[in-house]
């Protein structure tokens, strides 16, 4: 048999609004890695038939720029889930102003540079941000969560 000194600690039950949090993040990053998937193969063959090997290689940074700045968002919602709900949202606003920040940075480090076409970067940019974007409104929309828990 276990002493009670040996025994763990009971588990103390998680907060309403972590569940809703948990949900919605999953269903949003679903639906949203489905919108951008789709967005970037049409961004990757469309900007290599327009421009070539230099537009392919845009459009390849624009996905990964792209789609790495959407995971961040519903990521950092599922790591500060356990937080109280105005932690959540400092967490949402904190990677919202980071990716601002590293797409800045960015920007400023390739600015007139010719590795690849900066066209098709852009537009395959706004392209995944816009899909991943809707995906995650439809994602919010049918996970069917209480957005307010009371």
């Amino acid at each position: 048999m276990t002493s009670p000194e040996n025994d763990p600690p009971p588990a103390t039950p998680d907060a309403p609004h972590v569940k809703t949090v948990l949900t919605l993040a999953s269903s949003m990053q679903r639906f949203a890695l489905i919108a951008g998937g789709a967005a970037a193969v049409i961004a990757l063959v469309l900007c290599f038939v327009l421009r070539g090997t230099s537009g392919l290689v845009g459009s390849v940074i624009g996905v990964v720029i792209g789609l790495g700045i959407g995971f961040v968002g519903t990521g950092v919602m599922k790591a500060t889930a356990r937080a109280t709900p105005g932690g959540v949202m400092i967490g949402a606003m904190a990677s919202f102003a980071g990716k601002f920040v590293v797409l800045l940075v960015f920007l400023l480090v390739f600015r007139g540079t010719e590795l690849f076409d900066n066209r098709t970067f852009a537009f395959t940019l706004l392209g995944i941000t816009v899909a991943w974007i809707g995906g995650e409104i439809v994602g919010f929309i049918r996970a069917k969560a209480p957005a307010v828990d009371v």
